[in-house]
């Protein structure tokens, strides 16, 4: 009689779990001990190393304060600016540009930029920008993200759309300036609004809405004053129609076979007379370009005070001495397996 070959055996699920969960706490224990030797590491070679480091503290501290003494010290102030016209390409591009001249020991090239003098332009440090969010920009975002989640719309995908839009519908920008004295902000701030309001792209599109506003308002003007006309007839009309009796349907005839109706008439010219107003409104604010907030006057300086740049000397400096240590420790290590005859 054949014998049957007995089925293959299988190692039970549980204790395969078992192993994986006992690899994983393995592989953390192997990175805890690591970090606990790198600890042990480094507290060695500041004891082995200890006055190499407090030297380097030292002198950490006498170059902070050195710096100190002897930078001239700065000041920050910032504008905001709106425009139809800008994104946030255009204003990054702009100020690269002024800070590249602002990094030429000849400040030449950023006066002519900034239409100012040579001597004012030696004031200034670099600038910088953000976009400027503001209270109704949060609420619409938040909307809009609320709006796309009860879409299921992945959240990275969210993230995505929202940063996008940031990008490209983004037109008032907080622009920020470094200087080294208060005294050249009201000058400055006239050059830098005037930098961007004169650049070829703003100024071409600044013109052609001007001249589109001025048609604009004209021929609105032209409208109202036609308006004004037609009420001019209408009472002289409805004083000739207000004894007849069969007419009760409340409209006038200004000649043959022309019925206007009162109302609609009042009702339009309100309409255009609005519309006037808002044209002229864009025309005299120049809404497509604005100063929203100009610079401020800071009396305290930006630059780092006299115990913030000893502190800042002596953390670099203990960083640098730190690496140099490691540098040194590598170097032993290498010399030692070059004398134990590595590769040969």
């Amino acid at each position: 009689m054949n014998q049957q070959t007995p089925p293959p055996a299988y190692q039970d699920d549980e204790i395969d779990l078992r192993k994986l969960f006992q690899a994983i706490g393995n592989f953390f224990v192997r990175i805890g001990h690591g970090f606990i030797r790198m600890i042990l590491a480094i507290r060695r070679a500041t004891f082995r190393y200890k006055i190499l480091l407090v030297s380097a503290v030292i002198l950490g501290l006498i170059a902070g304060v050195s710096y100190n003494k002897t930078a001239k010290p700065y000041y920050q102030t910032s504008l905001v600016l709106k425009s139809d016209y800008f994104n946030a390409k255009l204003v990054e591009n702009n100020i690269d540009k002024l800070n590249l001249l602002c990094d030429e020991e000849n400040r030449t090239g950023l006066a002519k930029e900034l239409n100012i003098s040579e001597e004012l332009a030696k004031n200034i440090v670099n600038f910088d920008y953000e976009p400027f969010i503001d209270e109704n920009d949060v609420v619409e975002i938040e909307l809009l993200k609320q709006k796309l989640a009860d879409l299921k719309i992945d959240k990275k995908d969210i993230d995505r759309i929202i940063a996008q839009i940031e990008v490209e519908n983004r037109n008032t920008f907080l622009i920020r300036v470094y200087i080294y004295d208060t005294q050249i902000i009201e000058n400055l701030e006239d050059a830098l609004v005037g930098f961007f309001r004169n650049s070829p792209y703003v100024a071409n599109r600044i013109k052609v809405t001007r001249s589109n506003l001025e048609a604009k308002i004209a021929k609105l003007s032209a409208d109202v004053l036609l308006l004004d006309s037609l009420k001019e007839a209408y009472n002289l009309n409805l004083r000739s129609q207000a004894s007849d009796q069969n007419d009760a349907s409340g409209s006038v005839v200004l000649a043959d076979n022309v019925v206007v109706d009162p109302v609609s008439v009042y009702n339009q010219g309100v309409i255009i007379f609005d519309r006037l107003l808002r044209a002229r409104e864009d025309y005299e604010l120049g809404s497509d370009f604005e100063l929203v907030d100009g610079f401020t006057t800071f009396t305290k300086p930006e630059s780092p005070s006299l115990v913030k740049a000893a502190v800042m000397g002596a953390i670099l400096a203990m960083a640098l001495a730190y690496l140099l240590i490691l540098l040194i420790e590598i170097n032993k290590y290498l010399n030692r397996i070059e004398k134990e005859g590595f590769g040969s």
